[in-house]
């Protein structure tokens, strides 16, 4: 008797890569279940530490009034040494702003020395880039960001904005419709 070996012939569907999963809803479980602000920070923290690969952090809250930044948070970060958001540049910014992930490789800080990566991931509430989370360094066994890496990016931009800083942290104008920004 033959065995119909034909059924199973073809191109296969890619499998879903169970680390990623898991990944993705352990961060997405962290973010949800924070019980406050602060625990909110130590989440993405952790998640940026475990899953991403970098101890070095800063979150740019976007002052909508005069769409200028200022730190809300950083870890691992002197400040004084890094100008972040001026290493992200103009285009980079306006990339950032219009709700795309930017990464830079190779970029050196204004000191003159070399960091291995930057990542800027806009922060999206009611479709509005309202934070910037800028990752620095990596830790040395982590080579470079990768596919799944970005999948934790866009997690991150869609998802941590309400248990950062809360449900509606630009309230809408009353004239102001869907689609309209001030």
């Amino acid at each position: 008797m033959k065995s119909d070996k034909s059924k199973a012939s073809g191109p296969k569907p890619p499998a879903a890569d169970p680390t990623t999963d898991v990944r993705l809803e352990a961060a997405r479980e962290r973010l949800a279940e924070s019980s406050g602000q602060e625990d909110a920070i130590d989440g993405l923290r952790e998640i940026v530490a475990n899953f991403l690969g970098s101890e070095e952090m800063g979150l740019f809250q976007v002052d909508r009034g005069t769409s200028n930044f200022h730190v809300f948070w950083s870890f691992g970060i002197d400040l004084e040494k890094y100008d972040l958001l001026r290493a992200l540049g103009d285009a980079g910014l306006q990339r950032v702003m219009r709700g795309e992930c930017h990464i830079e490789f190779g970029t050196r800080d204004t000191r003159g020395s070399m960091a291995k990566a930057q990542a800027f991931v806009p922060i999206r509430s009611a479709n509005q880039t309202i934070a910037i989370l800028a990752i620095l360094r990596l830790l040395p066994q982590k080579l470079a960001f990768d596919r799944s890496d970005m999948e934790l990016f866009k997690l991150l931009s869609d998802e941590a904005a309400q248990p950062l800083f809360g449900p509606s942290p630009y309230p809408k104008p009353a004239s102001e419709g869907p689609g309209m920004s001030a």
